[in-house]
């Protein structure tokens, strides 16, 4: 998969990352796993991020992404195929 970020990883919390529709989120712990929340106008919706993986999220603009447990960083990232 080729993957265009278009910054660093940062926080999940940052307002690029609300700001963004497609991100990559990471999870750079070694064994723990990470509890991932996006919040939109719709409601929660959530996954579980695995150790030492990474998933790539389409969600609403403005929807603001928590995480807990875990090392997890985001990035915006253009398009993927």
């Amino acid at each position: 998969m080729i993957i265009q970020p278009l910054g660093p990883e940062v926080a999940v919390t940052d307002a690029a990352i609300t700001a963004a529709r497609l991100i990559r989120i990471s999870n750079a712990h070694a064994s723990d796993v990470s509890a991932v929340a996006l919040a939109n106008a719709s409601g929660v919706c959530g996954f579980t991020l695995m150790p030492l993986s990474s998933e790539v999220v389409e969600k609403d603009i403005g929807a603001a992404v928590t995480a807990t447990g875990g090392t997890v960083k985001a990035t915006p990232v253009a398009f993927t195929n």
